[in-house]
């Protein structure tokens, strides 16, 4: 890994990198680019919040929101999402030499979940969401070492690591929730290096497979207070301890047809995911207005890894965001009054990030704002989110690339009743 690690600084700062269907070369390292969204509604605030609930729609970057969902009292409702987004990149800086080959586009499914509310008290959900990604494809320069000379050399890699997860929300006293998300991370990286030599026109290429499967558990607690009619205010906070992700490596190195090297090993506590924690705040005014603020931070430096001209360093975001709801009166089927229910949503927001990574003394830094759009249909059931996230990563200082993408993503939801013969209402 590590030399991997040090060729990938030795081509992104000092030799020419030419973009292909890249989303992003500092995904080399560990594993990738972590996911930042939940894919749902706050997806277009910025990606906070952690102090939101709703007895709507599915709210994941807090499993103790899920217990606020609808109760079962009249009815048995079950919620079910899924969500997909296009990505595109466009890179910039000294080390980025073509002009047609300067960009990448992604387009993806990237969520499925459901939930349940089995008690009043009791919130459940379950499904498959993203973790992160690596995918990048380059060229470059190589040094030799111990040599006076350099040779061309090509970087490939993708994959991918997911959470199967399970979430548990029980509410504690009216306003007071607690959460913990039990999952699988699971997901399989494969990269490969591929070295051209002009002196004995041979190609040594060195191929790595990961296949990475772990336990991974986050808590949360959640906290709901009405100042008065009119504002109520929430406060919520999210955590996960340090855990060593186990991996089976594959390592194949061949010099044209002939194989030199191979290796296909268990390596257990391959590589670690530091100390994370989150906090929240959300504030909302006559059930029209919210504003959202959330603050995130990894304890990357205690992992201790670096090496030639990068380093892990401590990682943290704030996010920030407002929404207006229109809401309107609704009606049950036999005319009477069934109360008030979302008819859409409009939200605007803003983060900014410094990442893991460390690299000629460079943060890599990211910032975006984000605009997102909703609505539901009564009678259906169904809702619709839609979010756009326009934003930058990185530098061009030190001969580093520089981001700046656009990003639109799209979460269909659905929720229905079953098990019930009464008249079903919507909210």
């Amino acid at each position: 890994m590590k030399k991997l690690y040090i060729a990938f600084v030795a081509c992104i700062c000092l030799g020419k990198l030419s973009a292909q269907n890249t989303s992003s070369p500092y995904s080399i390292i560990g594993l990738g680019d972590m996911e930042k969204s939940y894919f749902d509604r706050t997806s277009g605030l910025g990606y906070g919040g952690l102090a939101l609930s709703s007895d709507r729609y599915l709210l994941l970057s807090n499993p103790a929101s899920l217990s606020f969902l609808m109760n079962p009292s009249y009815s048995n409702p079950f919620y079910f999402e899924v969500a997909a987004r296009y990505k595109n990149v466009n890179y910039s800086g000294s080390a980025v030499t073509s002009n047609t080959a300067n960009q990448s586009n992604d387009l993806q499914f990237k969520k499925i979940a459901f939930a349940i509310k089995p008690k009043p008290r009791w919130g459940l959900s379950f499904g498959l969401m993203p973790f992160s990604s690596s995918n990048y494809s380059f060229s470059g320069i190589k040094k030799v070492q111990g040599g006076t000379f350099n040779v061309d050399a090509s970087y490939q890699g993708t994959g991918s690591t997911n959470l199967l997860y399970l979430s548990n929300s029980f509410l504690l006293a009216k306003n007071l929730s607690i959460g913990v998300q039990s999952s699988i991370l699971f997901g399989q990286i494969d990269d490969k290096e591929t070295v051209y030599s002009s002196i004995t026109d041979s190609v040594l290429a060195t191929t790595r497979s990961l296949f990475l499967s772990t336990p991974y558990f986050k808590g949360g607690i959640l906290y709901n207070l009405k100042f008065n009619r009119d504002l109520k205010f929430a406060l919520g906070a999210t955590g996960s301890l340090k855990t060593n992700v186990n991996a089976n490596y594959q390592l194949t190195v061949k010099d044209g047809n002939t194989t030199l090297k191979n290796v296909n090993e268990k390596r257990n506590n391959y590589t670690t995911l530091p100390i994370m924690g989150a906090i929240g705040l959300a504030a909302t005014y006559k059930d029209n207005y919210t504003f959202v603020v959330d603050y995130t931070a990894q304890n990357w430096s205690s992992l201790k890894y670096q090496g030639t001209n990068y380093s892990l360093t401590n990682s943290s975001k704030i996010s920030a965001g407002l929404q207006y709801s229109n809401t309107v009166l609704v009606k049950d089927i036999k005319g009477g009054k069934a109360g008030m229910y979302e008819k859409n949503s409009f939200q605007i927001g803003y983060y900014q990030s410094n990442s893991y990574l460390n690299i000629y003394g460079q943060p890599i830094k990211e910032w975006g704002i984000t605009l997102g759009a909703g609505t539901q249909f009564a009678r259906s059931g169904l809702g619709i989110q839609g979010t756009i996230d326009i934003g930058s990563r990185g530098t061009t200082n030190n001969g580093l690339i520089k981001e700046n993408f656009t990003q639109v993503g799209l979460t269909i939801s659905y929720r229905d009743f079953w098990f019930t013969k009464k008249v079903k209402k919507y909210n």
